[in-house]
């Protein structure tokens, strides 16, 4: 039976305490880097697990996270750019902001915690800790990242620096995002989060998030801080009233000012998407919301003599030597095409190409133009109206463009709009995890090109609820999640040739689209679970483009390639130390 014994901490200058693992000349297991936990002029001492809990639990204060001072502390404490550095070389830089430099929410919030050693004493010794009266805490991470050992690694060197002594608590994934985060059941936190757009910051941070609240209607509680700030919830609903990004980007701005000013976040780096291709290909350009590598699919061509080594493994019934055919390795298969069942991001990449919805996202909260032609917002009594404001009437026509065809040469109508929408509507069986039909009161054709929608409150990206639109011929008979299980119809650029699975999947040329035909004439895509042998299929010539991990030896080699080119973007999944308010009783 193990028995605490409760002694003031700083009595630990003249006591040794076996039982917890303490001893000047200890050799009991360490975790991390070493970490002083009290004032003596011995070498530092070393605690075991059993040792780290049982001192941390002699803490008077149980929720020392609760001062804002000890948050500071924490965030100047923290060399991020050795972090970023060591993580992704020269392509990591520090991130100060909720969304990636170039964004039009960016705002360099989170500078003014510049790597501070002396700064983050001061502040912790205003809490009351200093190397003589150490602050225990844990930090934690899924035990199968590499990366973020290394982040933990050396945020505890850092902490240790200053006189906290932290204790890495790592578990397997599910057990650390569904009962640790989740819970609240952490002190510091390392994981990655991403923000699309303006609306996303309220399932992070508004008071009415938390975990713990979470409720068929109240979804998407990923307040995983228990954080809570009426300064805050009242920027997040003027945000989410406003539909102009001009007007929402000094508001998003004020956000990340005071989630910076109480030091419940601390941003450390973008995540990069990485794409390595053959240099015979060209036009490349990722999509950094999403990481995608056809964002310029119009635009991308590739030289004959670079496609004819793959031609001959595809099944293409074209042998004229002219055929421009382009592989691309994937690490999973797609269990279904069908883009309202759950599935991985590689199934989207590939329907993007088939698919296509009234406007496409381009950025945070910004949509451009696909099928869609215009959009009037309908006045309150008033008529149509070019400047009357969605957010008050509630009511929207939408016009779509003339010459827009379905790939076997019939035309997109407003029918085929409104069949989707009550189709998704009315399957029950569908959930979507970003994404509310439910605002949407009705939609009604009012001619053939043109139909109304209304909705039931506003939503600044409604345009989402248009990803996808299908023939309504097809969707007369059958349940919309029912279908499009291994064949997909659509007004992209490319159709669905074959899905040999285990194997492949095969787009050829849609000669019927509409918008600007791409150059390149076939897609074939090769799915293996082990990025190894898709990037020696990618040395040996028989993958020409393949997204890869930021793995910096990797992307040496493949800069140091001859034969192959790498693109490198910051994207909107960023890694942060997360700060765990809620209290402990």
């Amino acid at each position: 039976m193990f028995i605490v014994i409760f002694v003031p901490v700083a009595a630990l200058t003249s006591c040794k305490f076996e039982n917890l693992g303490l001893s000047a000349n200890s050799s009991a297991i360490s975790n991390g880097a070493e970490s002083n936990i009290s004032g003596t002029n011995a070498k530092p001492d070393v605690l075991n697990e059993q040792g780290f809990y049982s001192l941390k639990n002699l803490q008077k204060d149980k929720n020392p996270l609760n001062d804002l001072n000890v948050r500071k502390a924490i965030f100047y404490a923290i060399d991020r750019n050795r972090i970023a550095s060591e993580l992704l070389g020269s392509y990591g830089t520090v991130l100060n902001s909720l969304f990636p430099v170039g964004a039009d929410y960016y705002a360099d919030s989170w500078s003014q915690y510049d790597y501070d050693p002396n700064t983050a004493k001061e502040y912790l010794n205003k809490a009351g800790y200093n190397e003589g009266n150490p602050l225990l805490l844990t930090i934690g991470a899924n035990s199968d990242s590499p990366s973020r050992q290394k982040i933990e690694n050396i945020i505890k060197e850092n902490l240790g620096a200053i006189g906290i002594v932290t204790w890495i608590a790592n578990k397997e994934s599910k057990v650390w995002y569904m009962e640790d985060i989740r819970s609240g059941n952490y002190d510091l936190g390392v994981w990655s989060i991403y923000i699309p757009d303006s609306a996303s910051i309220k399932d992070y941070f508004s008071s009415g998030k938390i975990p713990s609240m979470e409720t068929d209607t109240n979804k998407n509680c990923n307040n995983f801080y228990w954080y809570s700030s009426q300064d805050l919830d009242a920027s997040l609903d003027t945000l989410l009233k406003e539909d102009n990004i001009e007007k929402k980007i000094p508001v998003t701005g004020q956000i990340q000012k005071i989630l910076s000013d109480d030091a419940i976040v601390l941003p450390l780096y973008s995540r990069i998407h990485a794409v390595a291709y053959n240099k015979k290909l060209s036009g490349v350009e990722i999509d950094t919301l999403n990481g995608s590598v056809f964002k310029n699919i119009s635009g991308m061509d590739m030289s004959v003599e670079s496609a004819a080594k793959t031609q001959n493994n595809s099944s293409s019934t074209e042998n004229n030597g002219n055929i421009k055919s382009l592989v691309v390795g994937y690490e999973q298969e797609p269990y279904v095409l069908n883009p309202f069942i759950p599935d991985s991001i590689y199934r989207e990449y590939i329907n993007s190409l088939i698919v296509q919805g009234l406007w496409k996202k381009t950025g945070p909260d910004k949509y451009e133009p696909v099928l869609a032609e215009s959009v009037t917002i309908i006045g309150d009594g008033q008529g149509a109206r070019e400047n009357t404001d969605l957010r008050y009437s509630l009511k929207a026509a939408v016009k779509l463009k003339n010459d827009i065809y379905w790939e076997d040469g019939e035309p997109i109508v407003a029918d085929d709009v409104v069949a989707t929408i009550n189709a998704i509507i009315s399957d029950k069986t569908l959930t979507f995890e970003d994404k509310n039909f439910g605002i949407i009161k009705s939609i009604v054709k009012t001619g053939d090109k043109e139909f109304i929608v209304t909705f039931n409150e506003f939503d600044s990206n409604w345009e989402q609820l248009f990803n996808y639109i299908f023939p309504a011929k097809l969707l007369r008979d059958s349940k919309i999640g029912s279908i499009f299980s291994e064949d997909i119809f659509g007004s992209g650029p490319y159709k669905l040739k074959e899905w040999k699975k285990g194997e492949y999947v095969l787009l050829e040329k849609n000669s019927l689209y509409w918008g600007e035909k791409p150059l390149i004439n076939e897609i074939k895509f090769l799915f293996n679970s082990d990025i190894n042998y898709l990037v020696g299929m990618l040395q040996e010539g028989n993958i020409d483009i393949l997204s890869i991990p930021a793995d910096l030896e990797l992307m040496k080699s493949i800069k140091e390639d001859k034969n192959l080119n790498l693109e490198v973007a910051p994207g909107y999944l960023f890694e942060h130390l997360a700060i765990c308010l809620k209290p402990e009783q």
